[in-house]
């Protein structure tokens, strides 16, 4: 099998609108691969046209940036289409990490069918991946240009006057779902995203991520968190925000009948963190929830967090069992009478303290915090109090 170059064509006949794929040909081009069975397949489960952002989320090792990388690889020589691979931090682009990426396409020889020998390997050197030939001394003794970008959003300001991609229509951000996010990350990750695609009509942008946790930033900047947790796995949706973008989401099943077995065998504790490696559901951080307790006296709830637009209220209760302690739950709006409103933005009342607060009160309210002696009305929200309390730490 070769894959021959196709007759460009743009949208309205103008390059700066992007290039016109041909997605049944691509996927066909796939097909021949004959990629096995068990693991995520993209000409069977994806329809790039159906929308711009595609979120795709399973447990590990189900095969879904391998063989979107595929595609990518397919699309560069097809249409000389580039794929920026896009992560969090330098760290994660280095060379060891994302050669790996490549070494199950390497030794199953997809890039020799591609390209009918052209090719037999690949080759990364200062960011870039190129397709390469390597002969039988072990020597380089050619190579395409590059088709792969590795970027982080840590360089995301640099990357304004120095990236130029106008061919970068295939845009994977990696591993979305962290332990940590940096400020404003889902705004650096879109600005990123504007240098890259310019005005093209044609990018298509993948996120993609292990289950690992529910409660993260980037599910509820799109607006899906709920929806995500309700769906079941292989029921994609299409969500159309206000504003008309289409996000595709899809929770993929395991379908490695092997994997199982494994599971059965090494990790068959009843612990939701271990989801994200036995497949099935979200590894799910659990908060301790308020619970009944008749001797509890309320003593004040007038201290209020504002993040992430929504608005949450702190009771501070005492009570012979647990002593003084916090019941943290959502509010509509906030009471004239409110004693404190803890942010992370811009100070507009006297009431409101920044981050934590400096008053002899602030420090007794977090201590208690410090002390896990802050109960949750539901996982969400004490999800919610976690992430502020990590950025006002960044700050």
């Amino acid at each position: 099998m070769i894959i021959l170059p196709e007759e460009i064509k743009y949208i309205d006949d103008k390059p700066a609108n992007g290039i016109i794929v041909d997605w049944k040909k691509v996927f066909a081009y796939y097909d021949k691969l004959k990629v096995p069975k068990g693991i995520y397949n993209p000409s069977k489960e994806l329809n790039p046209t159906e929308a711009e952002w595609f979120v795709l989320i399973s447990s590990r090792s189900t095969g879904k940036t391998t063989n979107l990388l595929l595609i990518g690889v397919i699309l560069f020589l097809m249409y000389g289409i580039t794929t920026p691979y896009i992560r969090q931090r330098p760290d994660m682009t280095a060379r060891q990490n994302i050669e790996k990426l490549f070494e199950v396409i390497r030794a199953c020889g997809y890039i020799q069918a591609l390209t009918n020998g052209e090719y037999n390997n690949v080759y990364y050197f200062g960011h870039k991946m190129y397709l390469c030939y390597i002969d039988e001394n072990g020597n380089r003794a050619r190579r395409s240009e590059a088709f792969l970008y590795a970027l982080d959003l840590t360089q995301n300001e640099v990357y304004k006057s120095s990236l130029n991609m106008p061919t970068g229509d295939f845009c994977i951000f990696d591993e979305f779902i962290s332990s940590a996010y940096a400020n404003n990350e889902f705004i650096i990750l879109c600005d990123l995203l504007k240098t890259i695609l310019r005005d093209r009509l044609t990018g298509k942008i993948f996120l993609l991520a292990n289950t690992t946790n529910y409660y993260n930033e980037y599910l509820r900047e799109l607006y899906i968190q709920d929806e995500v947790l309700k769906v079941a796995e292989d029921e994609p949706f299409i969500k159309l925000t206000k504003k008309k973008t289409r996000i595709f989401v899809h929770l993929i099943s395991n379908r490695n009948k092997q994997r199982a077995k494994v599971n059965t065998l090494y990790f068959g504790f009843d612990n939701p963190k271990l989801a994200s490696i036995t497949g099935g559901s979200w590894a799910v951080d659990s908060y301790p929830h308020f619970f009944r307790d008749e001797e509890r006296e309320l003593v004040s709830k007038d201290f209020y967090i504002i993040y992430a637009g929504k608005i949450l209220q702190l009771d501070y209760y005492i009570s012979p069992t647990l002593g003084e302690h916090i019941f943290v739950h959502d509010a509509v709006k906030i009471n004239e009478k409110a004693r404190r409103i803890y942010t992370v933005g811009e100070i507009s009342d006297r009431k409101q303290a920044y981050k934590f607060g400096s008053l002899p009160i602030d420090k007794r309210i977090w201590k208690l915090y410090n002390a896990n002696k802050w109960y949750y009305y539901n996982n969400d929200i004490g999800f919610t109090v976690d992430t502020y309390v990590n950025k006002a730490n960044k700050l």
